[in-house]
């Protein structure tokens, strides 16, 4: 089963349409003018280590640029720390990703363009190097020597971790994605994430509003609760001010957090009245409020 995290980034940012507001908003813009929004589209591949897949999510996308196939390759970094060698461990997944590209087309003589963005969200910030030369163990004079001889690879950081509410939600950010932005941000300090949710009121009833309206807002409220130390009956009366919609999502993170608090209960041999951890003690909570029909 996938950690909050995760299934928040992978549920919102698969979704073209919310990855590229996402990525519009961290690349440089004079680059991003010359991708082919219209044309993005999830690929099913991931390339983290296997060791590494509880600490870290990818999505790979493939977009056009100057009528050539290229690729953005998202890397979310949900660890309570920097990763000091981040740098390198994104190059050796676009050294991956070029592999599979050969292998798919092994008369080509050139590689395509990949665009490597990681976000992070932690309490202290990012504070590890986003280029690969700094990694290299050498004075800063020799460096410049042998500049020519080491890969110039830098990442898009997009570092959630202490950004304001005006910058989380961004101006070609759908609801949706704003919204998973924020909570991406603002889980690490769950006490305060009820006030948060509450100044993003406009931002949740945009996101009801949407296609696909009770779907997305379940995802939101379900991490919410997962990450956050946030009861049920404040939260269903924020729902209840947001509109029917909300409070039909409500019930449905609800019943996804029963379904895996029971099924956690099984796997642990614990199915009979114990309880298994916050997620299930609020799901029964979730339950009870439910019976209310609102």
């Amino acid at each position: 089963m996938p950690g909050p995290h995760d299934a928040l980034f992978r549920y919102v940012f698969s979704q073209p349409e919310h990855a590229a507001g996402e990525l519009q908003a961290v690349l440089p813009p004079a680059l991003s003018a010359r991708l082919d929004w219209s044309s993005l589209e999830l690929l099913p591949s991931s390339f983290v280590d296997e060791r590494l897949g509880e600490r870290q999510a990818d999505l790979l996308f493939s977009i056009g640029c100057d009528g050539r196939r290229s690729y953005v390759y998202v890397l979310l970094e949900h660890q309570s720390t920097s990763d000091a060698l981040m740098a390198f461990r994104v190059l050796r997944y676009l050294v991956r990703i070029w592999d599979a590209f050969l292998a798919e087309h092994p008369h080509s003589e050139r590689l395509p363009l990949i665009l490597p963005v990681v976000v992070h969200h932690s309490q202290q910030g990012w504070r590890a190097a986003t280029d690969l030369c700094s990694l290299i163990d050498v004075d800063a004079d020799t460096l410049a020597l042998i500049s020519a001889h080491v890969p110039q690879f830098q990442f898009v950081l997009d570092d959630l971790s202490h950004a304001q509410d005006e910058a989380l939600r961004g101006k070609s950010l759908t609801a949706l994605a704003a919204a998973a932005r924020m909570l991406l941000a603002r889980g690490r300090n769950a006490s305060n994430l009820l006030e948060d949710l509450r100044r993003w009121t406009d931002v949740l009833g945009q996101v009801a509003g949407a296609r696909n309206g009770v779907e997305a807002l379940a995802a939101l409220l379900e991490y919410a609760f997962r990450v956050g130390d946030v009861l049920p009956e404040d939260l269903r009366k924020l729902v209840v001010e947001i509109g029917p919609t909300a409070q039909e999502a409500f019930m449905t993170a609800a019943q996804r957090l029963t379904a895996e608090s029971y099924a956690q209960g099984i796997a642990e041999g614990k199915a009979e009245g114990k309880a298994e951890g916050k997620a299930e003690g609020k799901a029964e909570l979730l339950l009870r409020q439910m019976s209310l029909r609102f």
